[in-house]
């Protein structure tokens, strides 16, 4: 049974255009589902008031409280067969909704801007936004507000937890005798989800006039084949074309090395402008250290916040060994995640069992997304057996291979393409690109990315249009384990 339509067209929030989305899906399914897709329904199964339901429904009023948002979002993605957005997602929504309210609508006082816009504009880089400060005039540019984004390659992530190193991570960044900050820690561990959540606390706060990210992840490719590397091509004259790009100052993207080093130290050195430049996964780079030393030496009163499994030494430099989550964190983090993966089986799981997860998991946010999105259609107590009697004791790369294993071996023909397809993008491909590169159509591609969503290999991010993102572990094993041995 499907009821009123949900049809805000007196609005174009972004955050009521992802409702009536799921809506529509929902709908969609009902002749198979049996589901009563109604708005007393929803309003029953949210614990939403119907008159709230209503408003929304009809854009009569736009979404203000997360909890409600959120509970919503989670019965209508159920009935959809979606997994459910991130509080996280929701709130990115609303902040772009009050960042750039529709016609007949304002914005309420202290309203917050997006974080990160998604673009087009390159592969794997990404820029946060500049922050609310009127635009200045640079002595190195001409005239005009600095670029708003480069691109994003790294969807938000929930960040739970690692309060006190967040708390330390942010009094270094806004430390003036400080330039280098240094994330330090295994892969998986959440050193991206750290920078972002200070950069977006920083974006807040206004301390900088622009955050610039990159990310350096990359695989060589040649013909058929896939070269196992960790070895990027990025080098500090692309890290200086990112930059000219990021503060509208590719004019002088022809100009010699030198020139476009002097250009871009004059524009960090301006009075008026102080950057934040974080490079994410800088391992990836071969003459790190050297790229460092070249932009500490043009840096002005800018900070830069690099994440990587090596340490950078350097003068001045400040560096964060990150482990991983404790157990109560850790137990959080499940439980969020049970609940943004609609995970009956780990919903229902008691707190030493998640414990219990987050101890063979080392405390790493992807290995226990790997071993929880696998109890979704198994038991947890299965599940968790098997992996403790692997006898794993480090997040080694056996460990992540065995969990990677696991999954790739439960999934379908269809998942299976879809995965394997994302090896061929380097940015956020849309459904697409991605149904044309793995040759699927509509019926086999959002069942695959649904399950492979549900098993943290595949993230969605909603905007104009969606968008697909993997993890870098997951692409490194694509490239390596996947294709080279287990297709």
């Amino acid at each position: 049974m499907v009821g009123t339509p949900f049809r805000p067209v007196a609005t174009q929030s972004r955050v009521l255009a992802e409702l009536a989305r799921l809506w529509d899906q929902a709908a969609h399914r009902a002749s198979v589902t049996k589901v009563r897709v109604t708005q007393t329904e929803l309003a029953k199964q949210s614990r939403v008031p119907i008159q709230t339901v209503n408003s929304w429904a009809k854009g009569a009023s736009t979404p203000r409280d997360l909890d409600q948002l959120t509970a919503v979002g989670r019965v209508l993605a159920g009935w959809a067969g979606e997994s459910a957005p991130m509080a996280a997602t929701w709130d990115e929504l609303k902040r772009a909704d009050q960042a750039s309210p529709p016609a007949g609508h304002r914005a309420g006082t202290g309203a917050s801007r997006p974080l990160v816009e998604m673009t087009d504009t390159g592969p794997e880089r990404a820029s946060v936004a500049p922050t609310d400060r009127p635009a200045r005039r640079s002595s190195a540019a001409p005239s005009g507000k600095a670029s708003q984004q480069v691109a994003a390659q790294v969807p938000p992530i929930e960040f739970i937890g690692r309060r006190e190193i967040l708390a330390t991570l942010l009094a270094t960044l806004r430390n003036p005798r400080i330039p280098l900050i240094t994330l330090k820690g295994m892969g998986g561990i959440g050193k991206t989800a750290l920078a972002q959540e200070a950069a977006r606390t920083l974006a807040d706060e206004n301390l900088f006039s622009s955050i610039f990210w990159r990310s350096t992840q990359t695989e060589r490719f040649i013909g058929e084949g896939v070269v196992r590397t960790e070895v990027s091509d990025y080098s500090f004259e692309a890290l200086l074309d990112d930059l000219l790009r990021h503060s509208q100052l590719a004019w002088s993207a022809d100009a010699s090395t030198v020139t476009k080093q002097q250009i871009v130290r004059n524009w960090l050195a301006d009075n008026d402008n102080q950057v934040l430049i974080v490079l994410d996964n800088l391992e990836t780079v071969p003459d790190r250290d050297a790229m460092v030393a070249s932009l500490i030496d043009i840096l002005g009163r800018g900070k830069i916040l690099i994440t990587s499994r090596y340490s950078i030494l350097r003068e001045r430099a400040f560096s964060l060994d990150l482990g991983g989550l404790s157990r109560q964190d850790g137990i959080a983090f499940l439980a969020s995640t049970a609940e943004r993966q609609n995970n009956a089986n780990l919903m229902s799981a008691d707190p030493d069992t998640l414990a219990r997860i987050r101890d063979v998991a080392g405390g790493a946010p992807l290995a226990m997304q790997l071993i929880s999105g696998q109890m979704d259609h198994r038991p947890v107590e299965q599940v968790l057996r098997v992996v403790e009697e692997a006898g794993f004791t480090d997040l080694s790369y056996a460990f992540y291979s065995f969990l990677f294993r696991r999954i790739w071996d439960e999934l379908d023909g269809p998942a299976r393409k879809v995965l394997v397809a994302m090896r061929h993008f380097e940015g956020n491909p849309t459904a697409s690109a991605i149904q044309h590169t793995a040759n699927v159509i509509d019926d086999e591609f959002y069942p695959a990315t649904a399950r492979l969503g549900q098993r943290s290999m595949l993230a969605m991010t909603r905007g104009r249009e969606a968008r697909y993102s993997l993890h870098p572990l997951t692409r490194y094993f694509i490239n390596t384990d996947i294709v080279a041995r287990w297709e």
